[in-house]
């Protein structure tokens, strides 16, 4: 490739990548607004949170198909020129995410004793849990139509609105959970009140901009009983996908919640501080979803082994930058969300092996970003089974570990090196050949 031709590329990825960044930083922002504040609390209220996060961010995680699925599907017919069709099958996507995020949330509320009891908290833990679950429920009907919004946005090639919309939802979010948790005295009730609110903030933004773009299509926005139900069975290997990497993150939040509240809620920090940096590092794959449905539409090969190979070179780099910048700042950036000097003195050296273990996130991130362009869900699928089977014994033996002090570390370290590190491997055995390309 020459150089007017990388440097085009390159203007191309930044120019996907930077607003990706800041919409995809919104989220994780949210819950590290929320984590900070009630931080201050107190650490069981901390402790609490921790759980009640992971549940939430399980049901998102396991949705999140509702983006992939909308930027595939919506980009290949744009890219084939048929960008009324695209977004015809975008907004179905949006009413299932809606539809789920009803359902869900009733389930949630009704069932928030026994979901919260799967983690065996202390007590006074799992009151505070159940507390967050209950209040911020309700926001799943919003935040599961935000994502399939998201991803129709993704495949017209436009990452700047997302990225107003959230970056707004997260700035309300932030005085919104404080009034409620401080001056309404509401404690973490409060900070999953605020974050639900903020969260239907944005998809009432984000549902307006797409009935506009249908209207200018000419492409009724009313919801399609077949339509819905196809999205839904087209989006079934995501889902798979998708339990097997919550299942991973639910076991490792057991695992942390079985060493007691200071190391529970010491894992709740740097689970912050990793899903912003995933985040981060993902807004790279969500350029190479883009791009790829679109070169796939137009069936250009060399252009998609090109922008392989360009995203692969951007995304080691953002990998060391963030894991130096975890690193250098381990001392620091635990007490933003705590006092507590037995939970600090945890954190400190656990983030030092989240940071170590970024550059491998980040080939993982864009590897599943070329994969999910290209629709090759059902690989996905199977692949994530594969390593979460290897991961479950690696992350039960954090437990044989002679000191408890150590166990954070350890824990992140299971996580980065044999989960992540499996998922990277599989990825690139599919990568490197060209089936996935066919199969598109």
């Amino acid at each position: 490739m020459d150089k007017p031709a990388r440097q085009s590329l390159n203007r191309q990825i930044l120019s996907l990548a930077l607003p990706a960044l800041g919409s995809l930083m919104a989220e994780p922002l949210l819950t590290m607004a929320d984590s900070i504040l009630v931080g201050h609390v107190g650490t069981l209220e901390l402790a609490g949170l921790a759980i009640g996060s992971t549940i939430l961010t399980l049901i998102v995680g396991i949705c999140i198909f509702l983006a992939y699925t909308t930027t595939a599907v919506t980009g290949r017919a744009v890219g084939a020129g048929k960008q009324g069709e695209g977004l015809r099958l975008g907004i179905q996507g949006m009413w299932l995410g809606a539809v789920l995020g009803a359902v869900l949330a009733v389930i949630l509320i009704i069932f928030s004793p026994q979901i919260v009891g799967l983690f065996s908290p202390q007590p006074p833990v799992a009151t505070f849990a159940r507390l967050y679950l209950i209040a911020s429920a309700p926001g799943l009907v919003a935040m599961l139509s935000v994502l399939a919004a998201t991803g129709v946005l993704r495949a017209l090639l436009d990452t700047r609105t997302p990225l107003v919309v959230t970056t707004l939802g997260a700035l309300l979010n932030v005085p919104l959970s404080a009034f409620l948790i401080f001056g309404c005295s509401w404690g973490v009730a409060g900070a999953g009140a605020g974050t639900a609110i903020s969260q239907f903030f944005m998809a009432t933004w984000m549902w307006a901009v797409i009935v506009k773009k249908l209207r200018v299509e000419g492409v009724s926005a009313r919801p399609h009983p077949q339509l819905v139900l196809r999205s839904g069975l087209h989006g079934v290997p995501l889902v798979c996908r998708s339990l097997f990497l919550q299942a991973s993150i639910v076991v490792t939040t057991w695992q942390a919640a079985s060493f007691g509240a200071d190391t529970l809620a010491g894992y709740q920090i740097l689970k912050s501080l990793w899903v912003l940096g995933a985040f981060g590092l993902d807004a790279l794959a969500i350029s190479a979803q883009a791009l790829l449905a679109n070169a796939l539409g137009e069936g250009d090969k060399h252009r998609i082994r090109a922008l392989i190979g360009r995203l692969n070179r951007w995304a080691l780099a953002s990998g060391a930058l963030i894991g130096l910048f975890l690193a250098l700042s381990s001392p620091f950036l635990p007490q933003l969300f705590t006092s507590d000097p037995q939970v600090l003195s945890l954190t400190t050296t656990g983030l030092i092996v989240v940071g170590l273990v970024q550059p491998l996130a980040a080939l993982t991130y864009i590897y599943d970003g070329y994969l999910i362009g290209a629709d090759d869900s059902k690989y996905l699928a199977t692949a994530m089974a594969i390593v979460f089977v290897i991961y479950l014994p690696a992350i039960l033996l954090v437990r044989l570990l002679p000191a408890r002090s150590l166990a954070l570390a350890g824990i992140w370290a299971a996580y980065g090196i044999v989960f992540m590190g499996g998922r990277t491997a599989s990825l690139w055995l599919r990568i490197r050949g060209d089936a996935w390309l066919k199969h598109s």
